[in-house]
């Protein structure tokens, strides 16, 4: 009996791009809904978004993007974020200066320097991941096991097959667990489908683009560069 991760692949299937990309990004959004609806004022959330600094900027700006979260969660994080990084800061030990006294030997001071820059680079720098980021990987790894184990069953061949196929970051991690031999060729053979698709729609977007054959109008490969880069690098989820 497939589990719920396997119904939400089923389903991100008949969407488009990488469906392990929208199931991610699905996660991740109802993390940060969740996260900001429970514990904006949780101690445990809050120590944790100080030693990561907050989110990192892809999810920093989905959650502003998306609204999942409002001004006033975002100021309390925030707030105590800077807070704690002005504490820090003011906390950097200085050179104690003797009035008229220079640093005789350049290197010396040089060194000196370079002591507080790497002092205050560390201060500056996230002990932690982004805690958005953190979740992604937990639900990529049940995915990852969740495909791996159904690629298998015709209903997931057939649904990767109806798909746009997985993004490269994504294929690899997933041959990365196949066990299954039959399944390892299966999902190859689907995503050189996908390429072979891909590499025809990106060769008539281009021959459209001729000024002899600009007035035949695009149709489905209108989008295909853009379906080429998520191919590539992975998707991104604004719908």
């Amino acid at each position: 009996m497939p589990n719920s991760l396997t119904y939400k692949l089923l389903e991100a299937c008949r969407e488009p791009g990488c469906p392990i990309c929208r199931v991610e990004q699905q996660g991740v959004e109802r993390y940060l809904d969740n996260q900001f609806y429970e514990n904006v004022n949780s101690p445990a959330w809050r120590d944790q978004l100080r030693a990561s600094q907050g989110f990192c900027h892809e999810h920093a700006w989905l959650g502003v993007n998306k609204r999942l979260g409002d001004a006033l969660g975002y100021s309390i994080i925030y707030h105590d974020i800077v807070n704690s990084l002005l504490r820090s800061l003011n906390e950097e030990p200085r050179p104690a200066r003797t009035p008229g006294r220079r640093a005789s030997i350049l290197g010396q001071g040089s060194e000196s320097l370079r002591k507080r820059v790497e002092g205050v680079l560390a201060l500056l720098t996230p002990r932690k991941p982004c805690p958005a980021c953190a979740h992604r990987d937990e639900v990529t790894r049940d995915l990852l096991s969740v495909l791996a184990e159904d690629l298998s069953t015709a209903e997931v061949q057939e649904a990767l097959e109806a798909s746009d196929g997985l993004c490269l970051p994504h294929l690899r991690l997933v041959l990365g667990s196949v066990n299954d031999e039959s399944a390892y060729e299966t999902l190859l053979m689907i995503q050189r489908g996908k390429l072979e698709g891909l590499k025809h729609e990106l060769a008539e977007f281009i021959r459209k683009n001729d000024y002899q054959a600009i007035k035949e109008g695009f149709g489905s490969e209108g989008d295909a560069w853009l379906r080429a880069i998520a191919m590539i690098i992975g998707g991104r989820m604004e719908r």
